[in-house]
């Protein structure tokens, strides 16, 4: 068992870890401040503030940083942490909790280190307030999965560590611990909360309560309440798109609930806020409309259709004016470095290829190597083409079974975990509220 690795002796916790590096991101937060507070970053320009602030480097992140070229994590790429995270016994990936550990502390976890905290965050499902169960339970299940996640987290916000000790007038300094209880409960309340809504909706109710696997990670359990314990490919596909959709920088939910965090919201309806904001189809909710435009080439070309009906169909949605969801992206100008370890695992799937989930991996498969030259060619001033992870992120879940409807929160249980610490980093370090100045077209056309 891997929890036979952790020692007798005392083993290195998360608070232990964070507080470790503390001291130093602490010390250099004060020399920036101290003698280059008026040091210039940027020019910034009228297609930086017209365009969405794209490449404007505005936003302080702790735990990674963005540019063109891709994201780091602190410091290192995501091939190189896939390298470098362990497994948990049994998996070919990264373990989820190993990218927590690392996002939190900029270290690697021990083996030991890594099962102690794995085996802290099921024992925190205990908590999971029950008032929190009842609400869920009694939410229409025709309103959205992610509605109701919205709702859930919103009505959770009674039960935070952090606003309590607000309330009570806990010294700002100490204030970063008791938003790391908030944050490690939610690592576990968030999935299994997920799972309740997926039995509720889908399954009548079945399973929700099922027991948990206390020497088992987050997303074996997960599986369990999923009603798919003993699924071990659906457990790795969990594992992988959690380690892989934990942070991406300041991207729209990440940013939103950065920006509502920084007024001291509570985690809980800050993580409502990176939903809500996830929703949006030109965020996250493209995974949802590249599911539905893959469905919809499939049934009007029919499986394994040649590059040339690939080129017509592809040509005729943009002569209407409409997107091919799936390709190009926001920030990167080159190909995701989040689809190599998709890809893999989809190489590595036996799902039937006469199945709709079997023929869609394989038609994105062709568009992949197909549409890029039909975006240059048809909508020369697109910055990438290259194939994101929309397509194949969504196709791959609707693959293994998930409705459509859900498949948005088993993302939003990632990027939650993520943002959470950030959140706890920005606590730490004492980071001011967001208010950046706006300024209207008649104020640019004065200043040129």
């Amino acid at each position: 068992m891997f929890l036979e690795l952790i020692p007798e002796t005392a083993v290195r916790t998360i608070f232990d870890a964070v507080e470790e590096r503390l001291p130093e991101r602490l010390a250099l937060a004060a020399k920036l401040i101290k003698e280059h507070s008026k040091a210039p970053l940027h020019t910034v320009t009228v297609e930086n503030v017209m365009g969405g602030m794209r490449g404007l480097p505005a936003v302080l992140w702790e735990v990674s940083g963005t540019s063109q070229a891709g994201i780091t994590y602190h410091g290192r790429t995501l091939r190189e942490l896939q390298e470098l995270l362990p497994r948990w016994p049994g998996s070919e990936q990264v373990s989820p909790e190993a990218m927590l550990w690392y996002l939190y502390t900029a270290s690697v976890p021990s083996a030991a280190e890594l099962a102690q905290f794995a085996r802290e965050l099921v024992r925190r499902a205990a908590r999971l307030p029950a008032e929190a169960l009842r609400f869920c339970d009694a939410l229409p299940q025709d309103v959205d999965s992610s509605a109701q996640m919205i709702m859930t987290l919103t009505a959770m916000g009674p039960h935070s560590q952090f606003a309590h000790a607000l309330a009570e007038g806990v010294p700002k300094a100490q204030m970063w611990r008791h938003a790391l209880e908030d944050a490690l409960d939610s690592h576990i309340f968030v999935p299994l909360l997920a799972a309740r809504i997926y039995a509720n909706k889908f399954r009548d109710g079945q399973g929700k309560a099922t027991p948990l696997n206390v020497h088992g990670d987050m997303a074996e359990n997960f599986a369990i309440r999923m009603g798919r314990s003993g699924d071990k490919p659906f457990t790795e596909l969990i594992r992988l798109y959690w380690a892989l959709h934990m942070d991406h920088g300041a991207n729209v939910s990440a940013h939103s609930m950065r920006l509502s965090s920084s007024a001291w919201t509570d985690p809980y309806p800050t993580m409502a806020t990176g939903l809500i904001a996830g929703t949006g189809i030109l965020h996250a909710g493209a995974i949802l409309q590249a599911i539905q435009y893959n469905q919809s080439m499939l049934a009007a070309l029919g499986p394994a259709p040649s590059p040339a009906a690939i080129d017509a169909h592809v040509s005729a949605t943009l002569a209407a004016g409409r997107i091919v969801p799936g390709f190009g992206h926001a920030l990167l100008r080159g190909v995701d470095p989040r689809l190599a370890p998709i890809v893999k695992f989809v190489q590595g799937c036996s799902l039937p290829p006469e199945s709709e989930g079997g023929q869609l991996l394989q038609l994105i498969g062709q568009t992949s190597t197909v549409v890029p030259a039909v975006l240059r060619r048809r909508a020369p001033k697109i910055k990438s083409p290259a194939p994101n992870v929309d397509s194949l992120s969504g196709c791959l879940m609707y693959a293994f079974g998930l409705e459509l409807d859900f498949v948005l929160l088993v993302m939003a249980c990632s990027r939650g975990m993520g943002f959470m610490s950030q959140y706890v980093w920005d606590r730490a370090l004492g980071l001011p509220i967001e208010r950046p100045l706006s300024i209207t077209m008649d104020q640019i056309v004065a200043k040129l």
